[in-house]
């Protein structure tokens, strides 16, 4: 279990200051206009620590792990931006941070949080939109091929690797629930879904937790959790919070924003 610990530890250091910043593995650089959901979770320096998705005018979903202890006045989100800077445009202050009340630091499930900024983002639909999420308890066809998805995100380029202030992209195959239990040697559940590729060294590392697991058509299916290191090793999926298991949650602690 302590392999999954890194990313955790990752962005529970960059709580306490310490932000790194970088890329999805064997990513390529995009931009903000094809993901305008896309935020980066900062620090009280302004380094890049987790991803993060509009879900809303003055709401933003996250990774528990990522602001789990933390003070809403110690985190701020950059948004409109495909390429982050600590000295950047584009930064919103965080009011009030809302963790899943069945969060486990420790066996790292109901890994899914909320951000509510002071203020609200005008949407233009063109570098600020809302990602789009699924309906309550939607699963993805479970077949052994898999369906195809995307990452996107800062984070590292793998593990011990360099940092990258570009936006990402990554193709990956998301996993059936049997097939990803059985690949983490049933460390995961029914509310996590797995995404990479078969070979391995594609998919998440440091950095990128927080952010969105796609589907073809930009709907939000993962949230960055956890993954064995190094990053992308095979034949370990990235691990992901299964956002259609967490709408009405969302919806419940969201004020009905979505």
């Amino acid at each position: 279990m302590w392999t999954r610990y890194a990313l955790v530890l990752f962005a529970l250091m960059g709580m306490a200051y310490c932000y790194p910043e970088g890329r999805v593995v064997n990513g390529t650089s995009t931009t903000i206009e094809k993901y305008p959901f896309m935020v980066s979770l900062r620090g009280s320096t302004g380094s890049h620590s987790c991803g993060a998705s509009i879900i809303a005018p003055r709401w933003i979903l996250t990774a528990a792990h990522c602001v789990y202890g933390g003070r809403p006045t110690s985190i701020s989100i950059q948004y409109a931006s495909t390429v982050i800077s600590s000295q950047g445009a584009n930064v919103a202050k965080v009011k009030r941070i809302i963790w899943h009340e069945n969060y486990s630091s420790y066996y790292i499930t109901n890994d899914v949080a909320l951000l509510e900024l002071f203020g609200q983002l005008v949407f233009n639909y063109n570098t600020i939109a809302p990602v789009t999420l699924p309906a309550q308890d939607y699963e993805i066809p479970q077949v052994a091929e898999g369906v195809r998805g995307v990452l996107a995100g800062w984070g590292l380029n793998g593990t011990g690797g360099y940092i990258q202030t570009t936006l990402q992209e990554v193709g990956l195959k998301i996993y059936s629930d049997e097939e990803c239990i059985a690949r983490h040697n049933n460390e995961t559940t029914v509310h996590n879904i797995c995404g990479g590729v078969d070979e391995g060294w594609k998919g998440q590392c440091s950095g990128d937790s927080g952010g969105p697991l796609l589907s073809e058509d930009n709907v939000q299916l993962g949230i960055v959790s956890w993954s064995i290191k190094p990053c992308t090793v095979p034949p370990y999926p990235g691990v992901y919070t299964k956002v259609s298991h967490y709408v009405d949650w969302i919806r419940e602690n969201c004020e009905s924003c979505i």
